[in-house]
């Protein structure tokens, strides 16, 4: 007996068992754990990647909308161009038949060679009647193209509107985690879950403030500090005046029309600007002549410009084409010796405008001519921000995307993924010291519970953070994800020039939340945001 006791207190068969329970155990709740923190992390990845390819997708389709306000501004600017080349040819024909073809009439009854001169006249009678044409044509054509332009402007900025707005069903944030949700802040207080342009409305929601965003650089969207005009968010009706009203003395009339005219001026080829070719058939020469007693000089120069006139003046002109070739003779006593005198001038223009425009073939004396023109129409143009540039970052507009995800968080939710309550049960893993929550649980340090019932913050006996806690589960479900869009003005290089809407150079990438997102606009837009609240504050401490 007591040696079977010896050998049995001796013996060391089994003890391997014992050691692999326990190892099995700890091993299995590693796995388990491992297992859980592992989907909690993939689930968070795939989140902020939903986030992010929303907030991308939204700065993209900004750069899209912008950059196609370049190229139809660009389109207009080549149109305006094209009308004063067209008004060059007209003033430019005047002044041939004014001219050559007078001589040309008289020439022609000379023997032999009046042959010549009668077919110089016919061609020079022909070609001014062919320019008149054309420009009574092409002129009322371009006009409306830009308007047509103007139209699909503000058709691209309203249909850009509405693909801001991040709601339910987003294609783009479902394609990327179809367990994404819209976050509460980015539709709150619109009523819905696909709320369109009703998130004007809502004033302090996400959605409105990334809407808000993309308007502000529009020269006459609202400002970074005001707010959106629901009857008119994008300033559509103030553009608008420049089709029916004629007030330079308006700043909102006057912007657009000098703006536009100084730029359809900065591209005028040389010959439609100040002319230039050949002696007595061109729109810019010159002839000297030193007699015995005086000096002569003959000057043929040559203008074409937009011109933008007060209401006030002649009769409301409003805009006009203008082009100009005149011939100024003057004098001097002696060669190279005192002062030039004009002796002579002729006068030889042309203009279209709101009053018919006219022709100035003598002198001073103008000729109504039916050159109709309603002058510059209305285009969308920016208003970059130079004040606190790196609050407002030069007028680039960027949005936020805000997304949740139901990982069970919610009190009574049914979709709790790894749930281990069996193991966070057991008396081993509880601390007797730790404290109790609403539902008489004791949630100590050594607490095992790997669903997500308590993120944001636990809950105490006496109720401390259970407001915010409460409010971060039942907006987000358990987890968040946060992602800044922008659109950027860049122009590849060392070249550096202020955002507009005349150079196709908008690109979009993402943005640091933090660079740009201030603590109290976050706070404003997004409750969950606000470092003050004690449930983020005691999160990291949990």
């Amino acid at each position: 007996m007591f040696r079977l006791l010896r050998r049995m207190r001796r013996d060391e068969r089994g003890q391997a068992m014992v050691i692999g329970a326990v190892a099995m155990l700890v091993l299995a709740v590693s796995v388990m754990a491992s297992v859980s923190i592992g989907h909690g992390v993939y689930e968070k990845i795939k989140l902020q990647d939903a986030a992010d390819a929303q907030a991308y997708s939204i700065a993209v389709k900004e750069a899209r909308a912008y950059n196609f306000l370049a190229y139809t501004n660009r389109a207009m600017v080549v149109h305006y161009s094209a009308m004063l080349t067209v008004m060059s040819y007209v003033s430019h024909a005047v002044y041939l038949d004014q001219t050559l073809r007078s001589a040309a009439s008289v020439l022609k009854y000379i023997p032999v060679i009046g042959a010549v001169f009668a077919a110089v006249e016919a061609a020079l009678k022909f070609w001014k009647s062919a320019v008149e044409v054309v420009s009574r044509v092409l002129i009322p054509i371009l006009t409306g193209l830009n308007i047509a332009l103007w139209l699909a402007q503000e058709a691209m900025l309203y249909s850009t509107l509405l693909d801001l707005v991040t709601s339910d069903g987003n294609t783009v944030i479902q394609g990327t985690d179809p367990k994404a949700q819209v976050g509460v802040a980015m539709t709150h207080g619109t009523g819905g879950g696909n709320p369109g342009l009703s998130v004007l409305r809502a004033v302090t929601s996400t959605n409105y403030s990334n809407l808000k965003n993309f308007l502000h650089p529009l020269d006459d969207g609202p400002h970074s500090s005001g707010s959106v005009d629901l009857s008119d968010p994008t300033g559509t009706g103030t553009r608008s005046k420049l089709l029916r009203d004629n007030k330079l003395s308006d700043p909102d009339m006057a912007k657009y029309r000098l703006l536009m005219g100084n730029l359809a001026n900065a591209v005028r080829r040389r010959w439609t600007a100040e002319g230039e070719g050949p002696v007595l058939i061109g729109r810019r020469w010159n002839l000297g002549l030193c007699l015995a007693l005086f000096q002569v000089r003959i000057a043929k120069t040559a203008d074409s410009q937009i011109k933008s006139f007060h209401e006030d003046f002649e009769n409301n002109r409003k805009d006009q084409l203008y082009a100009a070739d005149d011939i100024q003779i003057r004098v001097r006593p002696a060669c190279f010796i005192g002062r030039w005198r004009t002796v002579f001038q002729l006068r030889f223009r042309a203009a279209a405008d709101a009053q018919g425009g006219f022709h100035q073939e003598f002198g001073r004396r103008k000729t109504d001519d039916h050159h109709d023109w309603t002058g510059i129409t209305p285009f969308v143009t920016s208003d970059p921000s130079f004040i606190r540039p790196w609050q407002y970052h030069f007028g680039y507009p960027c949005n936020v995307t805000v997304l949740s995800k139901d990982m069970g968080a919610v009190s009574g939710a049914n979709n709790a993924p790894f749930q281990m309550k069996n193991l966070s049960e057991n008396a081993f893993m509880k601390n007797v010291s730790g404290r109790i929550d609403a539902e008489g649980e004791i949630v100590g340090d050594g607490f095992l519970d790997m669903t997500w019932k308590y993120v944001g913050g636990y809950r105490m006996a006496n109720g401390d953070f259970d407001d915010d806690a409460d409010h971060f589960r039942q907006t987000t479900g358990g987890m968040m994800a946060i992602a800044v869009g922008r659109a950027v003005y860049h122009r590849p290089g060392e070249w550096k020039e202020e955002p507009n809407f005349f150079n196709p150079l908008w690109t979009a990438r993402l943005a640091p939340v933090k660079t740009h997102w201030e603590d109290s606009a976050m706070r404003l837009m997004i409750r969950e945001w606000d470092l003050s609240a004690g449930w983020f504050r005691n999160a990291f401490n949990y």
